[in-house]
């Protein structure tokens, strides 16, 4: 909440999100599902929103 306050005052009129991802962003173990290192989360969520918003500005 803090961040988001901070990054308010630089962006104006402007749309905007803050994500805070940095918390699960890497693990130091491997895992059955997952390999040690970058996680990659929100990488899917981010590029199927941006599908979605292109697709919608063609409309």
């Amino acid at each position: 909440m803090t961040a988001a306050k901070i990054l308010e005052h630089f962006v104006g009129n402007a749309r905007w999100a803050h994500l805070d991802i940095a918390g699960t962003s890497y693990v130091d173990s491997v895992k059955a599902h997952q390999e040690k290192g970058g996680t990659g989360v929100g990488v899917r969520t981010l590029t199927e929103l941006a599908q979605l918003l292109a697709q919608s500005n063609k409309k």
